[in-house]
């Protein structure tokens, strides 16, 4: 996936990526496309099938894919209009760990915080919480609800939550 333009991997998959030593089990794969071809170079690619996700929860377009049968992971992937949408999107996660992203071969991170030292907190699997104001306009309205079961997510895989 690293290699298809216009596609953001975030998340597990970009911790993993960032820490291939971990022994945290890879959970979904969550992604972000600026078109729709996207969906369809991955499935012309790798197998992967797109079903949207129809809810009056969500602002994004979004979209659960999967590979096949059986124990293929699930791709979560949200569908935004710019490069600039995407940043906004990744930068305003919760956590310091989660606001970086992989595009077109490039590791982009919040201007606002070192890649080294997100890149060291992965490894030492420490997450702290960004305590500045944040944009959420482009989540789930639910979004407060799907942070703490993500937060419960990361301690039960070890990390250490800095809040």
């Amino acid at each position: 996936m690293i290699g298809v333009h216009g596609l953001y991997i975030y998340g597990g998959l970009l911790k993993r990526i960032i820490d291939p030593a971990s022994t945290a089990p890879l959970g979904d794969v969550d992604v972000i496309a600026l078109d729709a071809k996207v969906m369809a170079v991955m499935t012309e690619r790798f197998g992967i099938v797109f079903r949207r996700v129809n809810t009056a929860i969500t602002r994004t377009p979004y979209f659960i894919g999967k590979a096949g049968q059986g124990n293929a992971k699930i791709v979560h992937l949200a569908l935004l209009h710019s490069h600039e949408q995407a940043m906004r999107y990744v930068m305003n996660n919760q956590f310091d760990i989660d606001r970086l992203a992989l595009s077109d071969h490039h590791l982009i991170c919040d201007p606002s915080l070192d890649l080294n030292a997100i890149c060291n907190a992965i490894r030492c699997r420490r997450a702290t919480r960004v305590q500045s104001t944040r944009d959420m306009t482009l989540y789930a309205k639910t979004r407060p609800q799907i942070e703490q079961h993500y937060e419960a997510r990361l301690r039960s895989k070890g990390y250490l939550v800095i809040d």
